[in-house]
């Protein structure tokens, strides 16, 4: 990366914003594009899952009421698609526990409307840090799981290699004093007995 790459403005986070009514969806658009983030909607579960399809949102406020597919059938379909998706749920005051259903099936948090701006701006703030600890998280136990098979394999093949050079040297030393006890150390460190060692040793002799 040149150092003109790095001083070029990161991409905004995306927020997909999901409720049947446009009034809602607009002014939940017009305050988060206030607060700098890049905003989509959807009307309804379908489009939403088409836009999650598409890799766009990082995090989703979703509404519980909607029709033909309802926001606790949408979590579990969008987390499907997107499993790093932080997702925030709008309900209405009677629905705490479907609210709470929401969250065992992924949902980050969950916001009571009218929504208070404020609480809003708090709560999507933190699901997206928790969003990137995970994806941060993740991508750290993948390399290191990469490093592990690496130096494993390397481990193996030097392992290997220095295994046949002291079998070769024990096959050529026949009448060498200590060879006994060479066999009982290698044959340790390669978690053989002595008895098989001789035998390898005697099947790579011509």
């Amino acid at each position: 990366m040149s150092s003109s790459d790095a001083l070029l403005p990161s991409e905004p986070t995306t927020i997909l914003v999901v409720d049947d009514e446009e009034g809602i969806r607009q002014a939940l658009e017009r305050f988060l594009t206030r607060l700098g983030y890049r905003v989509i909607t959807a009307g309804d579960a379908a489009e939403a899952l088409a836009q999650v399809a598409q890799g766009g949102p990082q995090a989703m406020l979703c509404d519980i009421r909607m029709p033909n597919m309802t926001g606790i059938e949408l979590v579990p379909k969008a987390l499907a698609q997107d499993a790093d998706l932080a997702i925030l749920m709008l309900t209405a005051i009677d629905e705490p526990r479907t609210a709470i259903e929401c969250l065992k099936l992924g949902a980050f948090d969950y916001l009571i409307k009218p929504v208070d701006l404020e609480e809003l701006e708090v709560s999507l703030q933190s699901s997206l840090r928790r969003r990137q600890l995970e994806v941060d998280r993740r991508g750290l136990e993948q390399w290191l799981a990469r490093e592990v098979a690496v130096r494993t394999r390397e481990l193996e093949e030097r392992t290997a290699a220095i295994a046949a050079v002291a079998l070769d040297a024990l096959a050529a030393a026949r009448e060498w004093s200590g060879a006994e006890a060479a066999f009982e150390r290698l044959a340790k460190e390669l978690g053989m007995t002595p008895e098989e060692l001789k035998r390898e040793v005697r099947s790579q002799q011509p």
